[in-house]
This record gives structure tokens, sequence and C-alpha cells, in this order.
């Protein structure tokens, strides 16, 4: 089974990491998935203050392929434990999103922490953006051992200047996995595989920041045995995800 952990949907229209200046809706990426040969994505909203996870829940209703992934900004009062039950119970959400960067809190702060401890209430894996201020590897390696029980997914593992240290904070932490979305470099990828497991890499695709088309000959170039490539291409999340 080949699962991309990382594809948004809504609106993209100004958005400055993204080249295709359009809405993405379900077709379009159920038709990328069939491209690519994947079976299934997990689907976050696209990057906004108070991200649609509404009206994202309401266009995969009933989809086999697209998981939801709750975007939540825990800087509201209630720390967006609302949020993200709303979405588990009203939509089935498979897990909880938390974008730092762009939502302004330091991931190792006291910030995440209520929307954290509710995910693990509902038994969700959560994926953390990394690789800049509020969200360096080491950040969320000191969220992850406040929550142990959590599996957590350094998305782009650290890239592009602190992949190292995300490694070395998987291999102390042992709830973390790491993501290769927009991650270019497949020595990266093959030295992640090596030093932390197979078992603990995911791929991911960040489209449309990123897309599978490149990100998929990265896994290719890193030359990983056929067990090893089977695993970050899917496997993993389907043993996360109990699928």
């Amino acid at each position: 089974m080949r699962i991309d952990c990382e594809v948004h949907m809504g609106e993209f229209r100004g958005e400055l990491y993204s080249w295709l200046d359009r809405k993405i809706g379900r077709s379009e990426l159920e038709a990328l998935l069939d491209e690519h040969g994947f079976d299934m994505a997990l689907v976050m909203p696209s990057v906004a203050m108070f991200p649609d996870n509404a009206s994202m829940g309401a266009a995969i209703r009933g989809s086999s392929r697209l998981l939801g992934f709750a975007m939540v900004n825990p800087c509201v009062e209630d720390g967006g434990v609302a949020e993200l039950e709303r979405a588990v119970g009203e939509w089935d959400a498979k897990g909880l999103k938390l974008v730092p960067l762009r939502h302004g809190y330091e991931a190792d702060g006291g910030v995440p922490n209520r929307v954290m401890a509710c995910a693990e209430r509902l038994g969700l894996p959560v994926s953390v953006h990394s690789g800049a201020h509020y969200c360096l590897p080491w950040q969320i390696g000191a969220l992850a051992a406040r929550f142990p029980a959590v599996p957590v997914i350094m998305d782009h593992m650290g890239w592009r200047y602190y992949v190292e240290g995300a490694l070395d904070v998987a291999l102390s932490t042992p709830n973390i996995y790491l993501e290769t979305a927009m991650v270019s470099m497949p020595g990266y990828i093959r030295l992640a595989v090596d030093k932390v497991g197979a078992d603990r890499v995911i791929y991911g695709s960040d489209y449309p920041t990123g897309h599978p088309a490149s990100m998929l000959e990265v896994i290719k170039a890193a030359k990983l045995d056929d067990e090893a490539e089977s695993l970050v291409l899917g496997g993993n999340l389907a043993r996360l995800l109990n699928i």
C-alpha cells in the first residue's frame, strides 16, 4: 500500500509557497494519486490563521482514499481542543496537523499542550511542520517527549539546514517519525533510513508546494532496498493509522 503523508486542499491564490494560484479540490487530488500510483493520501487544508477544516471535511466525506488531518491553531482560548474534537466527530479526522511557524508559537512551549493532550486522548498521530524558528527539530523533540504515547511526524525532517539535528532528535525520541516532503537530497533520505530505521521514515509530497513527480524521484535516487522503500512509501503510515 502506498500512502502520501501530506497533500493540501483549498484555496492557494496568492500563496507564496505554491505555484498553482488556484483552488485544489477532491477530484484533482484523487487524479494525482492515480497518476503516481498511490492508494491513499493524508489531506490537510491550506494554511490560514484559522484553517478551514470544515470545508475540507465536507469535500472528502465518504472517500476511502483521502483521509483528513485537521490543521489546528492552538493560539485560541481553548487551545484548539474544540476544533480537533469537532473534526474527529463530524468528519472522522485521522490526525492533527500543527504549523507553529505560521501560527506564531514555540513548538516546545506551553501553547500546543492542550491540543496535544486531546490528540493523545483521541488516539491520533500528530504531524508538525519543521525546519524554521518556532519548530526546529529539538523543539519538536521536546514536544514529543512530553507526549510519548503520541506518534509525532516531523514534516520535512528539519529540511533544509537542520536535517542532521532531526536525525539526532529522532534517535533519542522514539515516538518521532521523519517525513520526507521537500527533502531534495537523496543522501539525506538514505541517511535517515540507515541511521534511524526504515520503520520511522515516511514519504510525503506536500502537494501543491511540492509534487510527487519530484519527491518520488528523490526516493528512487536514494536506492533503498525493496522492504525499506515499501515501509517509507506507505507501510509505516498504514501501521500508524491501523489501515
